[in-house]
């Protein structure tokens, strides 16, 4: 027998109907949209966006209406056009001196967020950071890019007019108009403190010239050029049948990477080729034979053969014996140079430091905090590190952790951006500064390499803000990095706090104009 269906009482409908009804106002409340930002902004290169968040409310650059830029002679001023749909972008400004430089910003997927080794991650999604040169494009190309980017870099040349020039940056048709001012400050050229290693197989592995240590090709010289540009050093560690073919792509860097041979009992004569071949060249020769010894064997094996080093001629002015560690007893008194994650401001040993990791130094892995490598030249000049150590530049595939397999070694993509994964740490885009391209352009720069280059250009400021007023710059600088590198509690790793610098790009760009104003205080009027 089926059970017929009790009917609701006046109490029992009381009950339901409350209910319903609020079912009912709840579903039918107009909820909050999400603040999505404005639809169009102006932020600097260091700045990396996430496809779907909301672009930043206020901009130091652009008060919605007008944007304005103030740069130095010599000076390369950058900013992206960012928008929440596609929209091409283009400048027009009349400047005696002042060329612009004009890039579409391409997203790749960190489809897994980077380990903590990295530092601090914002996560999952596509990120803004491969720079695609439009300048060649014509607008049907420039539109299946899809781009909701543009950088543009107007390079100021040292004999540019100074005064106040006017333009405009048109957004689809929508023209904005644009002041650039151009202050009586010359920024003279960046010196070499950023080293990149990398191995040119991946330029033959991603079928762009083939080269060799001894005959670097044509599209690999493209590349030293490209990240030059930049205010990088991207070299090979070198054997002593390199150096000739190798030495003029150095430019202006006082060291010359080595690669010792593996054999110890052929390390003497190489270490005395190459003091032979530097003598009396104004360049220092270095070798990082053993990296990050962490083991007693692998400290003892450091020491043997910073003892045959030492033996055949080396020393501090010589031919550099360096290790990437902080120092140890049992390395007596045989390293030459530290190259150490921790390097403190109190430090009397020469030490480098290398790659970097928030809160110690900004992260150069794709999904990191801005403004990430941007802060390398604020903590050199704090910390006084003549050379900021970079490994890799070009690791386009993951040939250390190949378990076996041949190689190359698997290849990072567009859709997953990992390009280092031993099994415990994995980060995307770690060791890769520039992506592959083409041959007539094999290196195309990145978002953190441009983010390199406005640091180094910030730390020349500060050298040149330093010189007219030391204390007052050094105030300032102290209190955008109050910490990093070694000051940082010891305990702490990769990962572990908020960095003591700002993540704004308001900040950044309010203390840089401090520094123009500040040097400007020294220049003798004309």
């Amino acid at each position: 027998m089926t059970r017929s269906a009790t009917p609701a009482t006046p109490a029992h409908c009381a009950v339901t109907c409350a209910i319903a009804t609020c079912a009912l106002a709840l579903a039918c409340k107009k909820q909050t949209p999400a603040d999505r930002g404005p639809d169009l902004q102006v932020v600097s290169e260091a700045l990396r966006l996430r496809d779907g968040d909301p672009l930043p409310k206020t901009s130091p650059f652009y008060d919605g209406e007008r944007i304005r830029l103030v740069a130095a002679r010599g000076e390369t001023i950058a900013f992206q056009v960012v928008t929440r749909t596609f929209a091409d972008s283009s400048l027009i400004i009349k400047a005696n001196g002042v060329s612009v430089r004009r890039w579409a910003t391409l997203a790749l997927q960190a489809k897994r967020a980077s380990t903590s080794m990295y530092g601090a991650t914002l996560g999952t999604g596509w990120y803004r950071d491969r720079l695609e040169p439009t300048d060649s494009l014509d607008d049907e190309a420039i539109r299946l890019l899809e781009t909701k980017g543009t950088l543009f870099e107007l390079v100021v040349a040292r004999d540019a007019d100074v005064g106040m020039f006017t333009g405009n940056v048109i957004v689809d048709q929508k023209w904005i108009p644009l002041d650039l001012t151009i202050v009586d400050v010359t920024l003279p050229p960046i010196p070499p403190r950023v080293w990149a290693y990398y191995d040119p197989r991946e330029l033959e592995w991603a079928k762009l010239g083939t080269g060799s240590i001894e005959a670097p090709s044509e599209q690999e010289k493209r590349c030293i050029a490209m990240f030059r540009d930049y205010g990088v050093v991207l070299s090979v560690d070198m054997t002593p049948a390199a150096y000739p073919a190798r030495k003029e792509l150095l430019g202006d860097f006082p060291y010359v990477p080595v690669r010792l041979p593996k054999n110890v009992s052929a390390v003497a004569a190489d270490v005395r080729a190459w003091i032979d071949a530097t003598k009396g060249t104004g360049k220092l020769p270095f070798a990082i034979p053993i990296d990050e010894p962490r083991t007693p064997d692998a400290r003892a094996k450091v020491k043997e053969l910073a003892t045959v080093v030492r033996a055949a001629g080396g020393g501090p002015s010589t031919f550099l014996y360096a290790v990437t560690a902080e120092p140890h007893p049992d390395f007596a008194d045989l390293v030459d140079l530290y190259i150490t994650l921790k390097p403190r401001r109190t430090d009397t040993l020469p030490r480098w430091t290398y790659n970097g990791a928030p809160p110690r130094a900004g992260s150069m892995v794709l999904d990191t905090v801005s403004p990430g490598t941007r802060t390398w030249g604020w903590i050199g000049y704090r910390y006084n590190i003549p050379v900021w150590y970079v490994w890799d530049a070009l690791y386009w595939n993951d040939r250390h952790n190949r378990k076996g397999a041949p190689l190359p070694g698997r290849e990072f993509g567009v859709y997953d951006a990992i390009s280092f994964d031993d099994g415990e740490d994995r980060g995307n885009l770690d060791g890769v500064l520039a992506l592959p391209g083409d041959t007539t352009m094999p290196c195309r720069p990145t978002l953190r390499l441009a983010a390199i280059h406005r640091g180094m250009q910030d730390r020349q400021l500060i050298e040149l803000a330093a010189q007219c007023k030391p204390d007052e710059t050094d105030k300032l600088v102290a209190q955008m990095v109050p910490r990093a590198l070694g000051d940082i509690p010891g305990r702490t790793v990769a990962g572990d706090g908020s960095p003591s610098w700002p993540t704004d790009d308001a900040a950044w760009e309010s203390a840089r104009q401090k520094l123009l104003e500040i040097a400007g205080r020294c220049v003798t009027p004309r």
